[in-house]
């Protein structure tokens, strides 16, 4: 079953990898001689895409090819309807439009996804058990030093970070989830008596 082509710019998607999306756009019609262009501008980079026509809407697809060289990041946009015929020029215009690019996960190196928690507990890990490295020695923990700070300190950090990645792995947990069982008491336990003769009379 083919995935399900959206009527809207995507917010995100990543680097390298085929992105397709309509437009209908009710006021330029493509039977009126109107054509879309989308326009990508980031921090260093720039990209546009000139949209087809089908069944009078536009088709834009964005080929492996056209984003693998785009830098992750946001990339703002702008949709442009021109025509030829009037002359005219419009973007659609909106407070949000920004399309975040994100890193191509078959090129990219080793750790790029990971989290700043999930780097920061390696570091901390390394040096706890007395790994640290001279490249991350520097790495600075609330502006100190990772190899400044205590042993006593860094094992709360550690704690710290694990149950924070904890959370991120797990959305909407409140914590670590533990089996708990009771063993049952017997139907007739053996309770000692409540009341005792000591007065030696027979009753």
């Amino acid at each position: 079953m083919p995935p399900i082509i959206p009527d809207v710019v995507p917010d995100h998607f990543p680097a390298g990898t085929t992105v397709k999306f309509t437009r209908s756009l009710g006021d330029f019609s493509p039977a009126d001689g109107w054509a879309y262009t989308i326009y990508l501008n980031g921090l260093t980079q720039k990209f546009n895409k000139a949209a087809t026509v089908l069944n009078n809407i536009f088709q834009i697809e964005f080929l492996p090819a056209d984003t693998a060289s785009l830098n992750p990041g946001p990339f703002r946009y702008a949709e442009r309807l021109t025509n030829a015929g009037t002359g005219e020029t419009y973007d659609i215009t909106g407070d949000q439009l920004v399309i975040n690019i994100e890193p191509n996960v078959g090129i990219s190196a080793a750790g790029v996804f990971n989290t700043w928690e999930e780097k920061t507990l390696a570091i901390v890990e390394a040096a706890i058990s007395g790994r640290l490295t001279a490249d991350i020695q520097a790495y600075q923990i609330a502006g100190r030093s990772v190899s400044k700070i205590p042993i006593a300190e860094l094992r709360t950090i550690r704690g710290e970070l694990r149950a924070a990645i904890w959370r991120q792995n797990n959305p909407g947990q409140l914590g670590v989830p533990h089996r708990v069982a009771f063993t049952l008491e017997p139907e007739s336990p053996d309770y000692p008596p409540t009341w005792q003769d000591v007065t030696g009379l027979a009753r």
